[in-house]
């Protein structure tokens, strides 16, 4: 008979899907820019999988505390198959050209995968594969609890450490703190602090060199940070066009981490194509995500964002539009 130690697991696993399945209902359209950016092979990734997904979770952490026997048996190892494609997915993420925002837990933990969101998920498949142990021998948590064999107290033990790690050093920001000083730019307006542009280098499509405060100094840049290697990206680089029309008081330029002869994106017409092949322009804003959006004003200050993910972006250039006047 498994110790109450390991009986514990379940448990674990159980507060870790419910987390999970939450943060994904209230956050569904990260979710499915996660599915995309982490490139989910097609049959997995349809809308009906993506709504389904947390509905799923919930339905195992269910069974995994209240059910013991063959079904708490195979409860189990559906909970080890879901965390062991989460682990294949971020270790696979690793590899690609561009950084990739995980969403695992919709928005409670929104942030960029890294070595630490392996080593998270690898903790997480052996919690299940305990699981799968514990299930086999038969009684579920709930029996355990009733018949003392789990002492209840142990759970609520388990659940508070969740709870308090989960809060001390789960919630990654959204988005990382800018590398510029607030202390040299800052020109507060409203809620929105303005700082000034940095001179960064870039380059141009036709290959000649500029920086992003001259680029900015007769027009606003709209700066939509893309890659062709994003599928997240496709509608935002599809809308480009669309919004270079639209938006003529500004130039509407894709920044791309690419040289302008490694990527298709890249275009010698204005607005020509920026490329920031040393990531200067990401490591500054603190942008880890693609598609992300930066607004720099003809004043030589920052006058919106960053924003990251699809939808962000959309709105940011709706509320652009409303700035100026234009129709929604």
């Amino acid at each position: 008979m498994p110790s109450d130690a390991l009986a514990l697991a379940p448990v674990i696993l159980a507060v870790v899907l419910v987390v999970s399945a939450v943060g994904k209902l209230r956050s569904p359209s990260a979710s499915a820019e996660a599915f995309r950016d982490l490139r989910v092979p097609a049959p997995l990734s349809g809308r009906l999988v993506v709504e389904a997904l947390p509905w799923g979770e919930l339905l195992l952490a269910a069974l995994l505390l209240l059910v013991g026997g063959t079904v708490g048996t195979v409860a189990a190892v559906a909970a080890l198959l879901l965390f062991t494609a989460y682990l294949v997915l971020v270790v696979r993420a690793l590899g690609f050209d561009e950084d990739v925002e995980c969403a695992c837990f919709g928005e409670f933990a929104p942030g960029r995968i890294t070595r630490r969101t392996v080593v998270r998920n690898a903790w997480l498949v052996a919690l299940a594969v305990t699981a799968v142990g514990v299930a086999t021998q038969g009684s579920s948590v709930v029996v355990r609890v009733a018949d003392g064999r789990l002492p209840w107290w142990w759970l609520v033990a388990a659940v508070a450490a969740a709870l308090t790690t989960w809060l001390v050093a789960g919630q990654a920001p959204a988005q990382q703190e800018r590398g510029v000083d607030p202390t040299a730019y800052a020109d507060e307006e409203g809620d929105y602090v303005r700082y000034r542009t940095p001179a960064l280098p870039v380059t141009l499509g036709d290959g000649t060199t500029t920086n992003l405060r001259a680029l900015s100094s007769a027009r606003a840049q709209l700066l939509l940070y893309v890659s062709d290697t994003c599928s997240s990206c496709e509608a935002v680089i599809a809308a480009a066009p669309g919004w270079s029309e639209e938006l003529t008081p500004l130039d509407v330029r894709l920044v791309l981490r690419n040289d302008p002869d490694q990527t298709q994106l890249t275009s010698s017409d204005e607005p020509q194509t920026v490329h920031d092949r040393e990531g200067l322009l990401v490591d500054t804003f603190g942008v880890h995500g693609t598609p992300s959006a930066l607004l720099l004003g003809a004043d030589g200050l920052l006058a919106g964002g960053p924003v990251v993910g699809v939808d962000n972006v959309k709105d940011f250039v709706t509320d652009i539009r409303a700035e100026l006047g234009l129709s929604v």
